[in-house]
């Protein structure tokens, strides 16, 4: 498993785009820092924002293309909810995601979902070693869910009251 400290997490990127034939270029090394210091669930867009303002030689060409190589060879977790909101987990330590289906905000939560439990069994019946666990909750946060249940209150108050304006 992945170690959780940041220079840990830097060097096993690094490691993994050598491994991919990858020159280790200043722009690359930007990215894998930001990926082990960062507590979010970054969408390749947002990692361009953070390293533009201080890296300005920085393409998003290299970034996509770092993140895609990162993902391709298990170093980081895609976690997509469609082609506009693909973002990243660099988290190796065993959580659950909380999605948000409406405002795609990701957040950790670290309670005992039971994962330790279940890779211990998913051994035992099929003698699959887990090398890293993930359990992803999709639903609604407390801000969205609240905003929602406002929208519905205004539209069944406007569907009783059709000719107010």
């Amino acid at each position: 498993m992945i170690s959780t400290h940041p220079t840990s997490r830097i060097d096993h990127y690094l490691r993994t785009l050598k491994q991919a034939g990858l020159r280790i270029t200043p722009q690359r090394r930007a990215i894998c820092q930001f990926l082990a210091n960062t507590n979010r669930h970054p969408s390749a867009y947002q990692v361009f924002e953070e390293l533009a303002a201080t890296n300005p030689d920085i393409s998003r060409a290299t970034i996509y293309n770092t993140l895609n190589t990162l993902q391709e060879l298990g170093a980081i977790v895609e976690l997509s909810f469609g082609s506009d909101h693909t973002h990243y987990e660099t988290n190796p330590e065993p959580h659950v995601n909380l999605i948000c289906l409406r405002c795609q905000k990701i957040t950790d939560y670290y309670g005992d979902p039971g994962i330790d439990m279940l890779t211990t069994r998913v051994l035992a019946d099929t003698d699959f070693q887990t090398a890293a666990a993930r359990i992803d909750l999709v639903g609604f946060c407390d801000e969205c869910r609240l905003q929602r249940i406002q929208e519905i209150r205004d539209m069944a108050k406007a569907a009783s009251n059709p000719h107010k304006t």
